[in-house]
């Protein structure tokens, strides 16, 4: 880890000085000032990475900001005056392109469904992303919330279809009515008085104002209690509110420990770990032949 490295910077020195014959790659002082660099600049995946393995119940809605930030930091990496991080910056780029193509509209409709963002999450990421194609995208995002709120609220008509439209016909006469039963038409006469241009439900959530952002909002307890003023909405929050940002846990993605520890070797300390893990790193790039450089152990 670049961490690690930089830790124990003066150890490479005092290895080089003391002439250690089998030591033969001492960074040097750009080498050095680069890996500081990265690390500065790595720090806000660090913090992605705790939020999304460290939370214990992460609901899709916190995904998109932190995602939007991985990108707008990317974006700036490309113009850094180190080359070594602008090469690193467009390979990153391109495999988060990739990635974002796939999942920023569900992540996009999470993020509406967060009563403390709704659209104004969109307005305020999407302009730096995008540019002068922010009002397309966001329009797209729009677009698709309505798309799947239109398909949700389709399959509950269904589930109350049929019978409910022939008690209509039925009742739509008022004279019919037994007289010592008025109300019995009352459904009727609400369905054929109403205004053909009522707002949805989804209108109605996106019009009132979002609610103050706080570090401990349940986003799952909201919509459990506003599931009676929005129940299309509610349906559609508890599918997609589960979505896992990834199919791979992130402890596998970074096991390289797992290589070093064993029920025959458990004991050894958090920091001796990390060098061990630095020390293989370097000397696997010695056996290739190449210059070590400062390697980022994923």
């Amino acid at each position: 880890m670049l961490v690690v490295a930089l830790a124990y910077k003066d150890v490479f020195i005092r290895l080089k000085t003391r002439r250690e014959h089998l030591y033969t790659s001492l960074p040097t002082t750009s080498e050095w000032e680069t890996a500081k660099e990265i690390c500065s600049r790595l720090e806000v995946f660090n913090l992605v990475t705790e939020m999304f393995s460290g939370t214990q119940y992460p609901t899709t809605n916190i995904f998109f900001p932190l995602v939007c930030e991985i990108k707008l930091s990317l974006k700036q990496w490309e113009t850094c005056s180190i080359e070594a991080i602008r090469n690193m910056a467009s390979r990153m780029i391109l495999k988060f392109d990739k990635y974002w193509s796939v999942i920023h509209g569900i992540m996009g409709i999470a993020s509406l469904l967060d009563p403390r963002y709704k659209m104004k999450l969109l307005e305020y990421f999407f302009p730096l992303l995008y540019g002068r194609m922010s009002s397309v995208e966001i329009s797209n995002i729009k677009q698709l919330c309505f798309s799947v709120f239109e398909e949700y609220q389709a399959k509950t008509n269904g589930m109350v279809g049929g019978s409910t439209e022939k008690s209509n016909d039925n009742d739509s006469n008022l004279d019919n009515v037994p007289s010592n039963n008025y109300l019995s038409g009352y459904d009727s006469f609400v369905n054929d008085t109403s205004d053909i241009q009522s707002k949805s439900e989804l209108d109605i959530y996106l019009e009132e104002k979002v609610l103050p952002r706080s570090a401990t909002f349940d986003i799952l307890g909201w919509w459990k209690t506003n599931g009676i003023k929005y129940p299309t909405l509610q349906k559609i929050a508890k599918d997609i509110l589960a979505i896992p940002i990834s199919t791979v846990a992130s402890e596998f993605a970074f096991s390289t420990g797992g290589r070093l520890l064993c029920p025959h070797r458990s004991r050894l300390h958090e920091n001796t770990l990390e060098a061990l893990m630095c020390a293989q790193s370097w000397l696997k790039q010695e056996k290739k032949g190449n210059q070590c450089y400062i390697y980022i152990l994923i």
